[in-house]
């Protein structure tokens, strides 16, 4: 039942009038000024308002005003009844907000017919609203799917992989038992297929098949760049018998097809193929939501495309290194073992400068041999081929033999190492002593580089939660926090600056880090500008 609220003034039209309302159907309520219908709409909520316009204290148009400014009342129709018919006053009043006029006196039919009209008015509005909520909502979980979809395909690195999500993944939005996507090969012009998959076992349209994309009907879709949708492809093919892919596609049991453009960037980059072995899968009205998910794939395949390519190039890249640096080693060899030799003949050894010269000469070779070595290690990791080979290694002598090593270098910086091994680790652990004597070496030439004179290098193994830890502490300059995420990165180096002008390829801590990762360990450092460094890695022994 509908509820009427009447305000006016004489009590005996507000009795009347609800009393031929009621019989009617509707609910009534009544106020004798605005003030008092404001506060009676409040706590009652009416349907309708029917409102005088000449009322002493709060006329018509206030009251009218006073309902518009309050947030429940404000959209509760609104019609006057009154004896006052100019023009001037009844736009006035349609200005304010008032949704019709009725002039007094007025009949119960009149009264009921303009009721109806509002209400009906209503009661459309609501199912247009509703409508509205109801396409908004469907329009949001389909955001919701393509978001969950765009994260699944996103999830996929390589090419293929992020095909495979889309196999699964676009069933809730599109029909089909087969997909498959072809990407345009911009020097050969032809449109090659990356990937397909099927329902069915037979697939003759798989990866490496191309056809040209000048003069092909595909060539017409990316003029157009909407999706092309064939519900009949045996009719297709009786009116285009030229068309190889489509009695290729046929042969798979294929019946209808969508065939979407994918556009990256404002790039086209090739297309995605919808199929079905049924007839009239496809449907126009559905083009918006082939769109978006082509465009949401675009992007994805594009991405995946060029990591693609970024990988075959690093491939190269590492091959390239791997040759170049293992070609370099035999003349360097030559150069390091023929200055060897010259140290010991008397012409050298009497001749301090020549001396100088060939000492100069061996350590230019032994600084190249092992910035080629760090080369050949990186690319071997990068390929994957660094193996990790344990044996027992008796710790106490394996690191007297690095300290022994490095004390040369250090005695020309007048730098001392000190070293210890915890009292709590077993005599012999099990490691790769080639490769931690890598990492040991990379760790102290780095503490002894970036030293100054007269300062001193500590090198500890200690035992940590079932690890063996070392920790290599210098008193050199220090790294500054912000620099520190920098380390074991790949040709990254920090501003501080070695003490003696040494170089290197900004490689060893990243190799350092993939060694001890193989082992299953850690690797990390922390610094203190002007006061030194800590660097160290841990190895599990338990």
């Amino acid at each position: 039942m509908k509820k009427i609220l009447i305000i006016d003034d004489e009590q005996d039209f507000r009795f009347s009038l609800s009393q031929s309302l009621q019989t009617e159907g509707f609910e009534c309520i009544a106020a004798g000024d605005g003030k008092e219908a404001v506060a009676l709409a409040l706590t009652h909520y009416p349907d309708i308002v029917l409102c005088d316009i000449s009322m002493p204290g709060m006329n018509g148009f206030e009251t009218l005003k006073a309902f518009r400014s309050q947030d429940r009342l404000m959209t509760i129709p609104f019609i006057f009844l009154t004896g006052q018919t100019e023009s001037g006053l009844m736009r006035h009043g349609m200005d304010l907000g008032a949704d019709d006029f009725l002039s007094k006196p007025v009949t119960t039919n009149e009264v009921t017919t303009a009721l109806y009209a509002r209400l009906n008015r209503l009661e459309m509005l609501a199912k247009q609203g509703e409508e509205n909520v109801r396409r908004m909502r469907v329009r949001l979980e389909e955001l919701r799917k393509l978001a969950e979809v765009t994260k699944q395909i996103n999830d996929g690195v390589l090419l293929e992989e992020v095909c495979e999500q889309v196999f699964f993944a676009f069933k809730s939005f599109i029909p089909f038992d087969r997909i498959g996507v072809s990407l345009i090969d911009e020097d050969s012009g032809m449109v090659v297929a990356q990937w397909a998959k099927s329902e069915s076992k037979k697939i003759v349209i798989t990866k490496g098949y191309q056809q040209p994309l000048k003069g092909s009907s595909l060539e017409e879709i990316l003029r157009s760049r909407q999706p092309r949708i064939i519900n009949d492809l045996e009719e297709y093919h009786r009116n285009k018998p030229q068309s190889k892919a489509t009695e290729d596609i046929l042969t798979e049991g294929i019946r209808s097809s969508l065939t979407c453009p994918l556009i990256a960037m404002g790039k086209n980059i090739g297309f995605i193929f919808f199929s079905s072995n049924e007839k009239n899968t496809y449907r126009f009205e559905h083009t918006e939501i082939y769109v978006r998910l082509a465009g949401q794939l675009a992007v994805v395949l594009e991405k995946a495309r060029l990591y693609q390519q970024l990988i075959e190039l690093n491939l190269t890249k590492d091959k390239f290194i791997g040759i170049a640096a293992h070609d370099l080693r035999n003349p360097l060899g030559a150069i390091i073992g023929f200055s060897a030799l010259m140290k010991e003949e008397p012409v050298i050894i009497g001749h301090p400068e020549l001396a100088e010269f060939v000492e100069c000469i061996s350590a230019a070779g032994n600084s190249a041999l092992a910035l080629i070595n760090d080369l050949l290690d990186y690319a071997a990791i990068e390929s994957g081929h660094l193996t990790i080979e344990r044996f027992p290694v008796e710790l106490r002598s394996f690191l007297t033999e690095a300290v022994t090593t490095h004390q040369m270098f250090s005695k020309a910086k007048n730098i001392t190492i000190g070293s210890s091994v915890a009292t709590d680790l077993p005599a012999s652990v099990s490691l790769d002593r080639r490769r931690i004597r890598q990492v040991l070496d990379n760790f102290m030439s780095n503490a002894l580089k970036y030293s100054h004179t007269g300062t001193h290098v500590d090198v500890r193994f200690t035992r940590q939660d079932g690890s063996l830890r070392c920790d290599v502490a210098d008193q050199g300059q220090g790294i500054p926090e912000t620099e520190l995420s920098k380390l074991f990165h790949e040709y990254s180096r920090t501003s501080v600056q070695p003490t003696a002008g040494e170089k290197s390829t900004g490689l060893g801590l990243a190799i350092v880090k993939k060694i001890i990762k193989e082992h299953g360990g850690e690797v990390g450092a922390s610094s203190t500008v002007g006061k030194g460094s800590t660097f160290f890695f841990t190895v599990p022994i338990d």
